[in-house]
């Protein structure tokens, strides 16, 4: 009875609050707190965002803010299915260690701890993290998503990132996660210790 219970779980995106599976439209896949590679720090900064449908999403207007109510407003994007979109901080691959941008902000910090919110352009909330010293932050890795099918706000769905890119830190933007997991035993694992916590 358990195993028929994880089975119907492991394979369908339900959005449970807190918990390991989200069926929320666009999501924060991947994020860099602390480069290394770049010139200044805030040149290294990063964000991307994984479209989770199977359909366009027009970014046009959608808003990024932390937890200091610093935001970044969206121009227009035709984000595709399973499609990846990367945000930085500088758009000079010179300085910022290799990035390359989809789309250049200012006057906003990741702060290696804090709150990332995205909010559609009608204003609604999409998708969230609040993360702090217990997830894995690190200086010269980004902190990688595991499944962009489960829950964004738990740090157990979260690792540090495998992968060299640029200039030296490690991290995937624009591709699939180098901490990408999808079996069986890992979504039930996850979807058991989200509720255990």
């Amino acid at each position: 009875m358990i195993l028929i219970f994880l089975m119907i779980f492991a394979q369908t995106p339900v959005h449970i609050d807190g918990g390991v599976f989200s069926s929320n439209s666009v999501v924060l896949n991947e994020f860099m707190p602390h480069p290394i590679s770049s010139f200044t720090e805030e040149d290294g900064e990063w964000i991307e965002l994984y479209n989770n449908t199977d359909d366009w999403i027009n970014l046009s207007d959608w808003v990024i803010e932390n937890n200091y109510g610093q935001e970044i407003q969206l121009a227009t994007y035709l984000l595709p299915p399973g499609g990846y979109y990367v945000l930085g901080a500088c758009g000079d691959e010179s300085l910022n260690g290799g990035l390359q941008t989809n789309f250049v902000y200012s006057n906003f910090t990741i702060y290696e701890s804090g709150s990332i919110k995205i909010f559609s352009s009608s204003r609604v909330l999409v998708d969230e993290i609040a993360y702090d010293s217990s997830w894995p932050i690190q200086a010269g890795f980004s902190c990688e998503r595991i499944n962009p099918g489960w829950s964004s706000n738990h740090a157990s769905t979260w690792d540090l990132a495998q992968l060299v890119f640029g200039n030296g830190d490690m991290g995937t933007p624009g591709a699939q996660n180098s901490v990408y997991e999808n079996s069986f035993a890992q979504n039930s694992w996850a979807f058991i210790k989200a509720f255990v916590e």
